[in-house]
């Protein structure tokens, strides 16, 4: 979780930059798991979404689901908030970064277990009750298009903290979704997010332009 910690304490304040300082990029290539050219590439992508409806040099709540093809849901409503670290409304271009790199092909298991967790923790408790389970299975299966009645969700949700609360205090803590995800990984199926076409195409681009200024100039 350091990786996290220090890309919450990171301020760049670079909102209309076209490019980022190589110093920047150099703390993010230690604070996460892309190397230069990636974190370059997605700065690009980053400014893409933040001004796709307002040019302000963030994401708001709209832009990122659109950004991130998800339905108006708790689901994503969670997924935006531990994005916001610093929970002002917007997400930032180290927020955006660090929550990527959790979400990539090269996020650690423990850090999608986290942020997994995190996600049904609503309250910041640092433990899952019976109503946040409830709710977050009711948006899964809504979002999926799968009916059930309230009887087979409370059916579903008994069986599940018979099987991962180990002591018996009515919560899941960490380390028992920890158990539970060993024997279940597929609940961490939606934590992984392939970048690589994304940072492909903004390479590409990247490159275009620079051959594009090249050809422009004029020869003294």
């Amino acid at each position: 979780d350091n990786k996290r910690k220090a890309c919450e304490l990171e301020s760049m304040g670079q909102k209309g930059s076209v490019t980022l300082k190589k110093k920047h990029v150099k703390e993010l290539m230690v604070q996460t798991h892309f190397g230069a050219d990636e974190i370059e590439a997605l700065y690009a992508h980053f400014k893409s979404i933040a001004s796709s409806q307002t040019d302000d040099g963030q994401i708001d709540r709209n832009e990122f689901r659109e950004a991130m093809m998800l339905q108006d849901s708790l689901f994503s409503d969670r997924l935006f908030q531990l994005f916001d670290e610093n929970d002002d409304g917007y997400i930032n271009f180290e927020e955006f970064i660090c929550g990527l790199s959790i979400l990539c092909v090269r996020g650690t298991l423990e850090e999608k277990m986290l942020f997994s967790f995190r996600i049904y923790d609503f309250d910041n408790d640092n433990k899952i009750s019976n109503e946040e389970l409830t709710s977050m299975l009711r948006t899964t299966l809504n979002e999926n298009g799968v009916v059930m009645t309230p009887a087979q969700i409370e059916l579903i949700i008994r069986a599940t903290f018979e099987e991962a609360d180990l002591n018996r205090d009515g919560f899941i803590d960490f380390e028992e979704y920890k158990r539970i995800v060993g024997t279940h990984p597929s609940i961490l199926s939606n934590m992984t997010l392939d970048f690589a076409r994304v940072i492909e195409n903004r390479l590409e681009q990247a490159k275009a332009q620079q051959t594009s200024r090249r050809s422009t100039k004029v020869p003294k």
